[in-house]
């Protein structure tokens, strides 16, 4: 079968790999979308702190935004999930230590994620094999891009879980690309006063398009204005932003990842301002609560992809990926067979 092979920097190709058979507690997958972001950006250039730090090396399998189709089952596996349209968590976890027996499986010493930390391929796969317990079936209602998305966004779902955001709270939402406009079309649903902040004009001008308002950065009013402040870009700046924008007694919710230590953090302020800061990793826990907030439109997640590219254009996929002039953030590859009546068939496709 074909595999996305990334072995060395900018060097991505179509490698022929034997095809995986499923263990037993697994499923065999046909993938059909890999979606790529920011991380995988960090791959194809070398700049990746899993690499420097010498968590992943080349060569590797990558991808772990993805959906597919179940067609084979490992032993102990119910067969019903055969022609099941699925999409899953990338945890893979030693299931025998004290975090993962109390189904805290993203604190297990042992865990990996496929295609991202750990020697486990990843999704850019014509086949993938999965553990059952990490899928999350995909209504009919959900579309292919849609579905490729729940893994990234539902980190923003967990995000807004964290901080308990309700009806009566002032939300700022820092960073107007998959995470953050995720998590403000959340919070509004959840009836918060939500404004997103972001300096570039196409991200603002894509969150006005989701009804979401948009400024390109905070005001003398937006000082300690916010109950719940999600910082969702991973710029220092940002980070820093943060703490200047929340209430006393507010609460803060760190999803994006600098790549750096963030020098000027006014930690001081937390503290006199008693604010509460989360740490947000993963979505693992919240995919079902994301699946219900798209079925019923609260949150649309079509509307942040701007381009699929075929299986063979890999290099132009990630040239796209890094352009700067983007305007929506996500950038998806198309592995296998489409779904009917999703997305047009062609070369490129822009996903409107």
């Amino acid at each position: 079968m074909k595999a996305i092979m990334l072995t060395a920097p900018r060097t991505v190709s179509l490698a022929e790999v034997d095809p995986p058979v499923p263990g037993p507690g697994e499923v065999l997958v046909r993938v059909g979308l890999l979606g790529l972001c920011g991380t995988d950006l960090g791959f194809y250039d070398g700049s990746s702190n899993y690499l420097r730090d010498g968590l992943k090396s080349y060569p590797f399998v990558l991808g772990h935004e993805w959906v597919g189709t179940v067609c084979g089952t490992g032993p102990e596996v119910d067969p019903g999930w055969v022609g099941r349209r699925v999409s899953g968590h990338n945890f893979r976890n030693c299931g025998r230590c004290s975090a993962c027996r109390a189904g805290r499986i993203r604190y297990c010493p042992e865990r990996s994620e496929i295609g991202v930390l750990g020697p486990r391929p990843g999704a850019g796969t014509e086949l993938l094999t999965a553990p059952a317990s990490t899928l999350t079936r995909i209504p009919d209602a959900l579309s292919d891009t849609a579905a490729t998305l729940l893994e990234p966004t539902a980190a923003a779902v967990h995000a807004v879980d964290r901080l308990a955001v309700g009806p009566r709270d002032r939300v700022a939402v820092l960073g107007a690309g998959t995470l953050g406009l995720a998590a403000a079309q959340v919070t509004r649903a959840l009836g918060a006063d939500t404004v997103v902040l972001d300096p570039h004009p196409a991200a603002r001008e894509l969150a006005a398009g989701l009804g979401l308002r948009a400024q390109a950065e905070p005001g003398e009013r937006d000082q300690e204005a916010y109950d719940a402040v999600v910082e969702a870009s991973g710029s220092e700046s940002a980070v820093r932003t943060a703490v200047g924008l929340v209430a006393p007694g507010g609460r803060i919710a760190q999803l994006g990842t600098p790549h750096h230590t963030v020098d000027g953090f006014d930690a001081a302020a937390l503290v006199i301002k008693d604010v509460t800061l989360h740490g947000v990793l993963s979505g693992v826990g919240h995919w079902d609560r994301l699946v219900e907030f798209v079925e019923s439109g609260a949150v649309d997640l079509d509307a942040l992809v701007d381009r699929v590219f075929p299986l063979g254009s890999l290099d132009a996929a990630f040239a796209h990926l890094a352009a700067r002039d983007r305007r929506r953030p996500k950038v998806m590859v198309r592995v296998g067979a489409e779904r009917e009546s999703r997305v047009p068939e062609a070369a490129e496709v822009s996903v409107r």
